[in-house]
């Protein structure tokens, strides 16, 4: 699989409760939600080694969430850009190191979920902190390849893994799997996933609806959600198609 022909579109909203959307989307030098624009669609065959798409949300309750998230894909995506052999571990470690040391001092330092993939070759790598989540649909099927680091252990929504907000050192979830032409992955920050299940997001993705992602977000929104909503669909199709 030496080239891969990429179907992308994106979409971010502010939810009706949050007075700014918290949430931010990577996708090469685009960046959409906190401080950037709403929605991206392209189509394009991709020559690099490797592909990096990323959706982080600020944590409720902490400071200024959508500085905490654009501060995570832009630092991310400097460090991806200019290494040769780059590791999304060191990578999050040192992201989180950073937004640390601005929020250090703070009662409510900045803090963020993440997730995200590497599209390379015929091999996927995806992560997350956080209860942002990732499916790999495969032949139809749909595939929760990331885990929902909220903590179990009370009723609330408290964020146990992420960047900065105030942990010592995070402990990313990290899944490498292999895929195929026909593929697809979606993102999608918790004000959408936690929202919809698997039936919903198949009839999304099963539709002749032009933006998947739009779609997941209005559905979600018509499921009840008041969270910021952001969906990232990854469609993988052959050079030749």
């Amino acid at each position: 699989m030496d080239q891969l022909s990429l179907s992308i579109d994106a979409y971010t909203q502010q939810g009706l409760r949050r007075s700014i959307n918290q949430d931010c989307i990577g996708i090469g030098s685009w960046r959409g939600g906190a401080g950037g624009g709403t929605e991206f669609s392209l189509d394009y065959l991709s020559e690099q080694k490797s592909e990096l798409f990323l959706l982080s949300d600020g944590i409720g309750g902490h400071d200024d969430g959508e500085i905490a998230s654009r501060f995570a894909v832009d630092s991310i995506f400097e460090l991806f850009q200019s290494q040769d052999n780059f590791d999304i571990l060191s990578a999050i470690f040192e992201t989180h190191e950073k937004l640390a040391k601005i929020g250090f001092g703070s009662l409510r330092p900045l803090g963020a979920t993440l997730v995200g993939l590497i599209l390379s070759k015929n091999l996927v790598t995806i992560f997350s902190l956080g209860d942002s989540g990732c499916f790999h649909v495969k032949d139809n099927i749909l595939i929760n390849v990331t885990e929902d680091t909220t903590s179990p252990k009370v009723q609330s929504n408290i964020i146990e893994q992420c960047l900065g907000g105030g942990i010592t050192k995070p402990k990313p979830s990290i899944v490498q799997r292999k895929f195929e032409f026909g593929d697809m992955f979606i993102l999608m920050s918790d004000g959408v996933g936690n929202w919809l299940d698997v039936e919903k997001i198949n009839n999304v993705i099963q539709s002749k609806h032009l933006n998947f992602s739009k779609k997941l977000c209005s559905t979600a929104k018509i499921s009840g959600s008041n969270d910021d909503l952001s969906a990232v669909v990854i469609k993988t199709k052959s050079p030749q198609t």
